[in-house]
C-alpha cells in the first residue's frame, strides 16, 4: 500500500525553494486548489504532487523559476500551446515571474486533466 504524505510535507517542500521560487509555487498551488477542490496533495518524485483517480499535475523546481506540470499532459488541448516537454519530460508551462501566471489558463488545464483522469 502507497504511504501517503501530507499537507505538512508539501508545506516543507515549498519552504525548500528559494523565496522567488516559492513565490511562484504558492501562487500555482493556489490555483491548483482552487480550480478543483478535491484532489489530493503530496510529494512525490521530489516534487508537490496533485492526485485525482490517479496523477493529475505537479509543481517542480528549476534552474530558472518552476515547472508547472502534468501526468497526461500530451491529451490536454492547450489552446495557448503553452505545455513543454524535452527528454522525456512531462508537459509542463515554465514559470519564471509572477507574470507567466495566467490563472484562467491554468485553471483549464487543471480542470481538463481531472476530467481525463475521470473517464
Amino acid at each position: 500500500m502507497r504511504s501517503r504524505a501530507t499537507t505538512n510535507q508539501v508545506d516543507e517542500y515549498i519552504e525548500s525553494l528559494t523565496p522567488e521560487k516559492q513565490e511562484l509555487a504558492k501562487e500555482v498551488r493556489r490555483i491548483i486548489t482552487s480550480s478543483v477542490a478535491h484532489l489530493e496533495e503530496a510529494v512525490r518524485w521530489d516534487c508537490a504532487c496533485y492526485f485525482f483517480y490517479g496523477p493529475v499535475c505537479y509543481i517542480a523546481s528549476s534552474r530558472s523559476g518552476i515547472h508547472f506540470g502534468f501526468f497526461r499532459g500530451k491529451e490536454l488541448s492547450d489552446p495557448k500551446r503553452r505545455l513543454v516537454s524535452r527528454n522525456g519530460q512531462h508537459p509542463h508551462v515554465k514559470v519564471r515571474s509572477l507574470q507567466d501566471i495566467d490563472k484562467a489558463y491554468f485553471g483549464d488545464l487543471i480542470r481538463e486533466a481531472v476530467q481525463l483522469n475521470q473517464n
